[in-house]
């Protein structure tokens, strides 16, 4: 269930997504550039709370990527307490990835889609924020998101069992993402990047004017990362025939998702998870987090 407003001028919008009798996910913030900084977005998340507090929501919960200590003093200000810190690992695509000739791969069918569903509740179903899947969900999920097929989802089966199933939404088409400045952290890779490009193929390195292709994986089951890995390097191998430059997930920083990516060059940006409780009800501090890329 959703939640969008738009004040009355059109000047700006905001969104969250109730998940669960417990959660509202604080989505898309936008607003015209000559009405930043008036309290706009303020007021709008205000009606957004409201809406989730109607629903009968006990948490709301939002991301936001490191060094954004603005953001941070601001969700502290309103109550909101840092729960964990996740991280979104980001992999150039440069270069074809060795694929095991004797591998399955196709695209889902929507016969497959029950045995997809209990590949990722096995994967996911001790994690926090999870919603299980189910056929009917997995099939509104593909027809429901912008630019997103049965074609984006891939499975790897074996003996006519699904070992591993790996989608992938190319955020490119459908939104513009330019890169405006660079932080100390992607200055440091792009020397780094730069100087072993005189030894070894590497990536190129981003620029101020760049406008990022980057695709989001989503959704993600596996029974061992060893299978994962193999959709994983067939995925980069499609991204590279797109002309897209980036891979992203996002996962617990201890996750097996990213023993997956051995042999990728592979760039943690860490993201905070700040949660406001409205009732007696929270997340378990113990247990992992799932947050699913779609909604980053």
């Amino acid at each position: 269930m959703s939640s969008s407003q738009i004040d009355r001028k059109g000047i700006a919008a905001s969104r969250g997504i109730v998940i669960g009798p417990a959660y509202v996910l604080r989505r898309a913030r936008l607003v015209i550039p000559e009405y930043r900084r008036e309290g706009v977005i303020s007021r709008l998340q205000q009606q957004c709370f409201d809406y989730g507090a109607q629903q009968g929501v006990g948490s709301v919960y939002t991301l936001v990527i490191e060094e954004n200590t603005p953001a941070m003093r601001w969700l502290e200000q309103r109550g909101f307490k840092l729960h964990r810190t996740l991280v979104m690992p980001g992999m150039p695509v440069y270069k074809e990835m060795t694929v095991p000739r004797d591998a399955n791969i196709r695209q889902t069918r929507p016969e497959d889609l029950p045995a997809i569903a209990a590949l990722l509740n096995e994967t996911w179903q001790v994690f926090e924020l999870y919603e299980p899947a189910s056929a009917e969900a997995l099939k509104q999920f593909i027809s429901r998101t912008p630019r997103y097929s049965f074609s984006n989802l891939l499975v790897l089966q074996d003996g006519g069992e699904i070992l591993a199933c790996l989608g992938y939404w190319d955020w490119s088409k459908i939104m513009r993402i330019t890169v405006q400045a660079l932080n100390w952290k992607i200055r440091m890779i792009g020397l780094i990047v730069r100087t072993a490009s005189i030894f070894r193929p590497m990536p190129g390195p981003i620029k101020p004017g760049d406008i990022l292709k980057q695709i989001m994986l989503t959704p993600i089951g596996f029974k061992d990362p060893a299978y994962l890995s193999v959709l994983l390097r067939h995925v980069n191998n499609l991204a590279l025939q797109m002309g897209i430059e980036h891979i992203f997930c996002v996962c617990e920083q201890n996750h097996a998702i990213l023993k997956s990516m051995r042999g990728f060059i592979r760039v943690n940006t860490k993201y905070h998870l700040y949660i406001k409780t409205f009732q007696q009800i929270g997340l378990n501090a113990d247990k992992p987090v799932f947050i699913d890329g779609i909604d980053m």
